[in-house]
């Protein structure tokens, strides 16, 4: 295997060719995205169908903050070049097992889009996007409950 291939590929599914669904370890990114209304900007997963926030996995040769900017263009169509860091969710809390059988412990750097631009639009991973208040927040997937806890936008 080569650098470049693994990159086309993507890290994680080049990594699951070897090691198949046991437990790994996944580092990526997930923002935080607020309208002016103070909603909060959730997906609803195409792979969990549950709601979640945007993010993903990192890649050969990103940085988290490189990460969170390209997934939230790739899944959202929004753009931001300036973030906030609001945390780091890891451990034995944000292990997830996906209903095809994929084990991962996230390592998660959370961020909060402080300007955004561009116009909204799904992608393949995403069935619907929609804004939500935070006292009215639809079925969450675990790990974004989790994470919300964490930086305590939700109890």
């Amino acid at each position: 295997r080569t650098y470049s291939k693994e990159k086309k590929m993507g890290y994680i599914k080049s990594l699951r060719s070897i090691v198949g669904t046991r437990p790994i370890i996944a580092p990526g990114s997930a923002i935080i995205v607020m309208n002016e209304e103070n909603e909060l900007l959730l997906q609803l997963r195409s792979d969990t169908k549950d709601w979640g926030i945007p993010g993903g996995g990192m890649e050969l040769g990103d940085s988290f903050e490189e990460t969170a900017i390209k997934e939230l263009y790739e899944e959202t169509g929004l753009i931001t070049n300036q973030l906030e860091i609001l945390g780091v969710a890891s451990g034995k809390e944000f292990y997830y097992k996906f209903p095809h059988g994929d084990e991962i412990y996230n390592a998660t750097v959370i961020y909060k889009a402080v300007e955004i631009s561009g116009e909204m639009r799904k992608d393949e991973e995403s069935l619907e996007l929609a804004y939500f208040s935070l006292d009215s927040l639809p079925n969450l997937n675990y790990t974004t409950r989790k994470i919300l806890e964490k930086i305590e936008y939700i109890k």
